[in-house]
């Protein structure tokens, strides 16, 4: 009995590479949430003595933040996980640019911090948080359209159109170039604006998925 081919050997060894990529992006995503917390901690620890509300109502610029950046870097994995439970191989090119979105989502409770510390009527921490989920928002629409273009690196029951599989991206990334803009006429209107994003997800989220095998009786 002969064993495994070359080609099932290549296929495996391929498939543990896509796990490990899959599995490195969920521990860098992890970590990004968990160090939101750290500041908080910091300020638990500042003055053991204060009374609980009075240090809850003092840090609820920060408690605000780390819940914001929370529930963003939240949203962007569960977009990661449908875009890549899909993938059946990987290729250079794909691993760059989800490093530079990776990077991108570790740095975003930088530009959070920034956005609930300083003066509500500054508008500069606004667009530049905005700015940096732009810039994942398009590094994300990119992958999208990346996988797309390259049918090889999908899985063979994945038949869903270029359409279908960027339009969530393009929905999310234009609702954050619109958010940009409104921020520059009002601080609170461009990051009001981001609201929109439910209406978004709610008419592209199943666009995003693929078709199910038809069944015969």
């Amino acid at each position: 009995m002969s064993g495994p081919s070359e080609e099932d050997a290549v296929r495996e060894r391929r498939g543990r590479g896509l796990d490990r990529a899959i599995s490195f992006s969920d521990a860098v995503m992890s970590i990004a949430l968990t160090l939101l917390v750290l500041p908080l901690v910091d300020l638990a620890t500042d003055n053991p003595d204060e009374p609980i509300l009075d240090q809850l109502d003092r840090s609820s610029p920060q408690i605000l933040g780390f819940v914001v950046s929370f529930l963003v870097i939240a949203q962007f994995w569960s977009a990661h996980r449908r875009l890549w439970e899909v993938l059946d191989d990987y290729d250079e090119r794909l691993l760059f640019i989800n490093t530079a979105w990776l990077l991108l989502v570790v740095f975003l409770p930088y530009p959070t911090a920034r956005l609930f510390v300083e003066d509500a009527t500054h508008p500069d921490s606004a667009v530049f948080y905005l700015l940096v989920l732009f810039c994942i928002s398009g590094l994300m629409l990119l992958e999208a359209w990346y996988v797309a273009a390259h049918p090889g690196l999908r899985a063979p029951d994945d038949r869903r159109s270029l359409r279908d599989q960027i339009l969530p991206s393009v929905g999310t990334t234009a609702t954050f170039a619109l958010a940009i803009g409104l921020s520059f006429v009002s601080r609170s209107v461009g990051l009001y604006s981001l609201f929109l994003l439910i209406v978004v997800q709610r008419f592209t989220a199943q666009k995003d998925r693929p078709a199910r095998p038809e069944t015969r009786p």
